[in-house]
């Protein structure tokens, strides 16, 4: 007959890795399930693409401007800037209105 010899001391509780892990912080914890996750993204904003195609036409406006050497009224190619700028917003706005109510 064999005897069986237990290396566990009476003292020391038996753990299982799972529960030494939740009772350690330190412990690196397992990764997280992705489809548990959603991350939701938001569309550009018309206002945000439009002041930008604006900030972006004033610097092509002043470096061909500069290398060209075109003389430029700035008040009047500032007043149709702003037009074509309140005119892509109105009309972002109204096209992004209209594909809301459709099914």
């Amino acid at each position: 007959m064999t005897a069986m010899v237990s290396f566990t001391s009476s003292s020391e509780p038996s753990t299982t890795p799972t529960e030494h892990i939740m009772n350690n912080p330190a412990a690196p914890q397992p990764p997280h399930d992705p489809e548990v996750t959603t991350t939701t993204r938001h569309p550009a904003r018309v206002g945000t693409i439009v002041w930008g195609a604006v900030v972006l036409v004033i610097g092509l406006l002043v470096i061909l401007s500069s290398q060209l050497n075109l003389d430029l009224d700035a008040g009047q190619t500032a007043m149709w800037l702003l037009l074509g700028a309140g005119v892509a917003m109105v009309a972002g706005g109204a096209v992004k209105l209209l594909s809301k109510k459709q099914p």
